[in-house]
């Protein structure tokens, strides 16, 4: 699949659009595209900080569109960015080949403590 260009370039959020892998609870595993986007700014100083655990959102898409994986079992899954590994726990919040998703952790795209 060829690589996404970010959506809305130049916000100034940060992002992740590339190669993930979605970890289903039963141990079931897919390749995913993620497009991923943090919504919680670090810059600013009227956020609250519980809002860098919850404010991280976007999409995933199956890589193999034959697959009998239905993204909306992801609830609650695991999202595993490569090539670094870095994962988070989230929310399928639709499906079944193409599902939004939520964030129920730090971002795993950005290092907040930075």
């Amino acid at each position: 699949m060829a690589e996404r260009a970010p959506f809305h370039p130049g916000d100034g959020r940060q992002r992740y659009v590339g190669p993930a892998t979605v970890v289903f609870t039963d141990g079931r595993e897919a390749a995913v595209t993620a497009s991923l986007v943090l919504r919680y700014d670090p810059s600013r100083t009227d956020n609250r900080e519980s809002d860098k655990d919850s404010t991280w959102a976007g999409s995933v898409t199956l890589v193999d569109e034959a697959s009998d994986i239905d993204l909306g079992d992801a609830f609650p899954g695991t999202l595993r960015l490569l090539p670094d590994g870095r994962e988070s726990e989230f929310m399928a919040t639709s499906g079944p080949r193409v599902s939004g998703c939520s964030g129920l952790g730090p971002a795993p795209f950005v290092d907040l403590g930075a």
